[in-house]
């Protein structure tokens, strides 16, 4: 698969737009996007180095001023010539950065003005935030942590069409990590080809790893590989995404092999039915939290023994280290009233433990379309 083509100047001008509407709603003349997930959706700027100082300025009329360290000048660039970044500066780093940035917002912001602030962002620490906004020449901050993460919940079509494409090399990744399945194999050897397939595959590198364990450590949900083994009659669950335009489209299967205990598989098939349900419930104009109250009304209705995680997914799309989850993602609990839209795009997964701490978990990604939800990818149980 070739290397993702990127969006055109359009969509950066629409998203730049919608951004716009709602500042002049709340009244900002500029806002500071430092969230790289934020800055990458406006701007196509991006680097690994999310840990790097630096930010994006978007003013109330035409303009994305970008500041980062002249390590990063080349996918400024870059940026500045897919038509998503008007210009950018630099700072050396034998210099004082947050000295240098405070020139760099003197240039850009007006005397006086309102300048919204990603002040939740993980990538504005609080002493940093402190420190950037002093002695701004009576500028008025305000918090916008999630202005710009909420106008991505719903996705454009070019958005759409990069989440199929993360999906469609996702499943070929999960496939080929599936095929390898058999008593022996271990959570190095299982890893070992997932991470060699993403390049293979066509896939970019993943906000995190593979989630890939076996046994005993499948309760740990999140865990790297640990070097398990598998066992003849086990279970194994697999979180693995693919990856394109930054766009990632995972999935979740619990893999069995030969003949697991009984508890493992009436759990698995617990949630295989609870995961169907809670895609099925997913149609615009509903409130979000029907999601996960559809899974839950299935498996109250059953002997399933597993301890349930009161959650049933979350919304997704672009993603950088250390998450392919979006830093202020939807979590679809059963309090979440967020009105449900053509465009949203979540990963809905359904987790159980059982009492001795194994798990097992079943997810797709899903985006909501014009013809209903559509399984992006392909979760769900899988026997060997």
């Amino acid at each position: 698969m070739n290397h993702f083509r990127g969006f055109d100047r359009s969509e950066y001008e629409t998203r730049q737009t919608a951004l716009r509407d709602q500042m002049a709603r709340r009244g900002m003349d500029a806002l500071l996007v430092s969230a790289p997930e934020n800055t990458y959706y406006l701007s196509g700027y991006q680097t690994k180095s999310v840990s790097t100082f630096q930010f994006l300025i978007v003013t109330a009329g035409e303009g994305l001023h970008l500041f980062t360290r002249q390590m990063e000048y080349r996918n400024a660039a870059d940026a500045q010539a897919s038509g998503g970044l008007d210009d950018y500066g630099v700072y050396q780093d034998d210099e004082d950065p947050l000295e240098v940035a405070r020139s760099f917002l003197a240039r850009h912001l007006a005397r006086g003005a309102t300048v919204g602030i990603e002040l939740g962002s993980a990538s504005m620490p609080a002493l940093r935030a402190q420190e950037l906004t002093r002695d701004q020449a009576g500028i008025e901050w305000v918090d916008a942590s999630t202005m710009v993460d909420r106008i991505r919940l719903v996705k454009s079509p070019a958005e759409l069409a990069a989440l199929h494409e993360a999906g469609r090399v996702g499943d070929r990744i999960a496939d080929s990590v599936v095929s390898i399945v058999a008593p022996g194999v271990s959570e190095n050897d299982l890893s070992a080809q997932a991470l060699g397939d993403l390049p293979r595959f066509g896939s970019e590198y993943p906000g995190s790893w593979p989630n890939l364990m076996i046994g005993a450590r499948t309760g740990m949900i999140h865990a790297a590989w640990g070097g398990t083994a598998l066992k003849a009659d086990d279970h194994l669950i697999m979180e693995i995404t693919g990856v394109r335009g930054r766009y990632h489209a995972p999935s979740m299967r619990t893999v069995v092999v030969g003949k697991p205990d009984p508890s493992i598989l009436r759990g698995a098939e617990a949630l295989v039915a609870a995961q169907a349900a809670a895609v099925d419930a997913i149609e615009p104009g509903r409130p979000a939290r029907v999601i996960n109250e559809a899974a839950s009304a299935v498996l109250n209705g059953m002997d399933h023994g597993l301890s349930i995680a009161r959650r049933s997914g979350y919304s997704l799309g672009i993603g950088f280290p250390p998450s392919w989850g979006a830093q202020w993602q939807l979590g679809l609990n059963s309090v979440l009233e967020e009105e449900l839209r053509i465009g949203m795009a979540f990963h809905v997964v359904c987790v159980g433990h059982l009492p001795d701490g194994k798990a097992v978990s079943i997810g797709c990604t899903v985006t909501l379309e014009d013809s209903g939800p559509v399984r992006v990818t392909r979760g769900g149980l899988f026997r060997v």
